[in-house]
């Protein structure tokens, strides 16, 4: 398997642990995504917020555009936004003959020059990560049946489908 087709199993894995990550939030009473919590957010609805942010924010920087949020900030738009901005970055992985074509950005905290290839794993690290703190959130609101999100779990599941074609 080479490089782009690795990052597309990451992108739609991506696609695929957000999903059960708001499917299962939706389960949940709305009132507890904002209840404060101890993370690196205050709540799971900032958290998700974070997670949209840094997928507009790379996926900007992989189309050298600037960086916009077509979402606003409420759960439905959040996670309606996580959904579009997921599959965007399928699209775009998808439609490129290489990701070894470099990028450049700056943060306050971080600057260089990273191949494509290199930002999309960074990205889609970051989103897990942070899908993992939702998770050690929902556990301390006392949220039930939390999905598996892990990666192999993911390769079961496809595994599966591909059985059945």
């Amino acid at each position: 398997m080479g490089k782009t087709e690795e990052i597309i199993e990451l992108v739609n894995y991506n696609l695929w642990a957000n999903k059960r990550i708001i499917s299962w939030l939706k389960s949940n009473e709305k009132d507890l995504l904002t209840k404060k919590c101890q993370s690196s957010f205050s709540n799971v609805l900032d958290t998700a917020n974070h997670i949209l942010d840094g997928q507009i924010f790379y996926y900007c920087v992989l189309k050298k555009q600037p960086i916009e949020r077509l979402w606003g900030n409420t759960a439905e738009e959040t996670f309606n936004g996580l959904i579009e901005q997921s599959e965007a970055f399928i699209n775009y992985v998808k439609s490129q003959n290489s990701l070894d074509d470099f990028r450049f950005f700056k943060t306050k905290t971080l600057k260089g020059t990273f191949t494509q290839y290199e930002l999309i794993q960074h990205c889609m690290n970051h989103s897990t990560f942070h899908r993992g703190q939702v998770i050690t959130m929902g556990h301390q609101l006392e949220l039930t049946k939390a999905p598996s999100t892990d990666m192999l779990f993911f390769f079961i599941k496809r595994n599966e489908l591909l059985k059945t074609k």
